[in-house]
């Protein structure tokens, strides 16, 4: 396999293709790095603080505490300092100042009506309380418009937003747990949530009123269990979850499977990806219905997000899944690394990074 090494020393790519599969490092000049789609591009100035990085954007501070993104080769301004609040989700950037919530997307930026002392934001979706009127209103920015959530909202009902990929899960005014889901208001029929995990078009929750595991997915619910379950984590259009009788199933697009009668000694969630094992039996990955076998011992570390799971298998070298392929990273033993949706980032000396991303080493 060819070897692509990148050596940090005045190397500058300048590219202007469309921003995906994004990572960032600093360099031993203290300078902001982008990793492109394979290409490395050195932005202006010393960086003062690390970045965010999303799908589409990356967020950051320069040395004057201007706070920019990175966005399709381009950097743009978003503000003088450093907002209290920020993020970067696959989609959008968002951040406040100023009580004023903000959300660049596509290389724009929306300043949302109104007041918010914070918000809650998933890929596609953001949520806040707009406290500039008498009353208040719960509001949501979606598809590039901004609307009122028509329901009943007060202090605690705000404190229990939660914010998945594309929908809003909360407790109302009058204690009813709801959805909010393309523009839609669902009554997800309890008054006694006990808990509750959103992923794409998934909520996953455990309705203690009526003693039932359930899932709202695309505007139906779906009763999982009639017992509470040990544990679950919701990521997109799926729900992993370990039952009351130790059973380890996944919810899948409306399916529920039982991946194994044996209760798995670990597993972890992220969008597409359930990584899941026993200790020192197997190491498996789930992603898109297929179950994946990946190894027979526990990896010293792993990380999922995206459509990936990396990991230091049983030898000390770094390895990658990849919508459904399995290659090994480098040739040498690598202790750390980072993931990032797709992209894999890791260092072989202090200031010598490398990413790896579809196959090739960078």
């Amino acid at each position: 396999m060819r070897k692509y090494f990148v050596f940090l020393i005045a190397f500058i790519v300048i590219h202007f293709g469309f921003a995906q599969n994004l990572g960032s490092f600093i360099d031993y000049q203290g300078r902001l790095n982008i990793f492109d789609n394979g290409n490395i591009i050195s932005l202006e100035g010393l960086a003062k603080k690390g970045a965010k990085v999303g799908g589409n954007c990356v967020l950051y501070t320069d040395q004057s505490d201007n706070f920019k993104a990175y966005y399709q080769g381009r950097t743009y301004d978003l503000a003088d300092f450093t907002p209290a609040m920020y993020s970067a989700s696959d989609d959008l950037g968002v951040f406040a100042t100023n009580r004023i919530v903000s959300v660049f997307d596509n290389g724009n930026v929306v300043n949302l009506p109104g007041w918010a002392n914070s918000y809650v934001a998933g890929d596609s979706i953001v949520g806040y309380f707009d406290v500039s009127s008498d009353y208040g209103y719960y509001r949501v920015y979606y598809g590039g418009t901004t609307e009122v959530v028509s329901d009943v909202f007060n202090s605690a009902s705000v404190s229990s937003v939660k914010a998945g990929d594309n929908i809003l899960a909360y407790i109302n005014g009058d204690g009813l747990f709801k959805a909010y889901y393309h523009g839609q208001i669902y009554d997800l029929g309890t008054n006694h949530v006990s808990s509750y995990q959103l992923g794409s078009s998934t909520v996953a929750y455990m309705d203690e009123y009526n003693v039932a595991f359930k899932v709202f997915y695309n505007g139906v619910i779906t009763t999982l269990e009639t017992m509470a379950p040990k544990s679950y984590k919701g990521g997109d259009q799926l729900v992993a979850y370990v039952d009351n009788s130790g059973n380890f199933k996944i919810f899948y697009k409306g399916e529920v499977t039982t991946i194994s009668t044996v209760e798995p000694d670990f597993y972890a969630v992220d969008d597409n990806v359930v990584a899941f094992g026993t200790e020192n039996v197997s190491f498996n990955v789930f992603y898109m219905g297929k179950v994946y076998p990946l190894e027979s011992n526990t990896p010293a570390s792993y990380e999922v997000d995206f459509n990936s799971v990396a990991y230091i298998d049983k030898y000390g070298y770094l390895k990658i899944f990849t919508d459904g392929q399995t290659n090994q990273a480098y040739y040498i033993k690598v202790p750390k690394f980072k993931l990032t949706k797709n992209v894999l980032m890791f260092k072989t000396s202090e200031y010598d990074y490398h990413f790896y991303l579809n196959g090739k080493l960078y």
